[in-house]
């Protein structure tokens, strides 16, 4: 997941590809993570030129 305002890069373990869906389809998708992902999930900060494949 990238956070285009920061510039940082997390990687979210075990999010339900609906989660993820629904996440790419909300209108608000900050709203949509601090709702349903922040905090739901654990999660790794990845760093620069180690991004998943």
């Amino acid at each position: 997941m990238w956070f285009v305002a920061s510039g940082r890069r997390y990687e979210f373990e075990e999010v339900p590809p609906e989660t993820f869906a629904a996440f790419k389809a909300a209108f608000a998708k900050g709203r949509f993570f601090n709702d349903h992902i922040r905090n739901h999930f654990r999660y790794r900060r990845v760093a620069a030129g180690n991004d998943p494949e």
